[in-house]
């Protein structure tokens, strides 16, 4: 018995196909240029289109949410980046310039930054605790994910390591890097 395709399914590869997608290709190499330029509402625009042709592209929703991250727009950042990597895990990987291991670490990365900036938040730090905990526990889970899949990189590594174990994520303050406070070196002098 066979399962009906989900939403995450790669693109089929027949020749329309392949012709409509490449024909996205070069608007996509314009929205990073714009992108790289600080032009960020027009290739947030660009990307947009790109995911309303074709929503199953991993890197389109990678690319949008590291502009909502940066531009503040967390959930909506949460949302591509986690769209994003589900496909990417289902097989849909779109460009061939990276490895299909470092577009996923990378992804993962993505992931985890925007649970940890969600963790940095009030309305999280001052709220339910246990939120917090799960936000500091998945952020780490994806940061030790894009360690494992590109171990070249050193950021995933240090905020996997320095987020911690679970058990002492609720010891984990938004920005703390990990150093022991003041008083941890107080030796009674």
């Amino acid at each position: 018995m066979s399962s009906a395709p989900d939403d995450r399914t790669p693109p089929a590869s027949s020749p329309d196909e392949e012709a409509a997608l490449a024909a996205l290709a070069p608007r996509f190499l314009a929205a990073l240029q714009l992108k790289a330029a600080g032009r960020l509402d027009e290739a947030e625009d660009i990307l947009r289109e790109i995911l309303r042709s074709e929503p199953r592209l991993p890197e389109p929703h990678l690319e949008l949410a590291r502009i909502l991250l940066d531009t503040d727009r967390l959930d909506q950042a949460e949302a591509h980046a986690r769209e994003g990597l589900a496909h990417l895990e289902a097989g849909g990987q779109w460009t061939e310039d990276l490895p299909a291991q470092v577009v996923t670490a990378l992804a993962h990365a993505l992931l985890a930054e925007v649970l940890r900036r969600r963790a940095d938040e009030d309305d999280v730090v001052f709220g339910d605790p246990d939120t917090f905990r799960a936000l500091l526990e998945e952020s780490r889970a994806h940061f030790e994910k894009a360690a494992a899949l590109d171990p070249d990189d050193s950021y995933s590594s240090y905020h996997a390591f320095f987020l911690g174990d679970p058990a002492g994520a609720g010891q984990v303050l938004p920005g703390d890097a990990g150093e022991p406070s003041d008083d941890a070196d107080d030796d009674g002098d």
